[in-house]
């Protein structure tokens, strides 16, 4: 199968749309400046029925947890190349316009506040 390599920003992708039956997102969408554009262009890029796949690190459901979250994203996004502690990214890929059909989250091993994660499987 070919392969291409596109060198482009996640708010605004060179490609056509409705060209690809799935998406791949790992970890990625935490440090994406804008992170609703970039599942905008997800969303066009995407053929209907088309599924984003992705796992990701973000908001916990924990109030103390978040609110240390909250405290450490300035200076993590400084430390981390942009990375957020504090996005709630089942919120994002709904409001993007996505049906979510499976959600998964919880704690990895480490720090709480560096370690929740979702792993969910979206549909345009």
């Amino acid at each position: 199968m070919p392969v291409s390599l596109v060198r482009a920003s996640a708010e605004q992708l060179p490609i056509s749309d409705a060209v690809f039956d799935t998406i791949v997102m790992t970890w990625t969408l935490c440090s994406i400046p804008d992170p609703s554009a970039a599942l905008d262009e997800m969303r066009r890029v995407l053929k209907p029925g088309g599924r984003l796949l992705f796992i990701e690190h973000g908001l916990s459901p924990e109030p103390r947890i978040t609110r240390w979250q909250r405290r450490l994203t300035p200076c993590w996004k400084w430390i981390g190349g942009g990375c957020h502690l504090d996005r709630k990214m089942d919120d994002l890929i709904r409001a993007a316009g996505f049906r979510v059909d499976a959600l998964e989250t919880g704690y990895m091993k480490g720090p709480k506040p560096w370690t929740f994660m979702y792993r969910c499987t979206a549909t345009k």
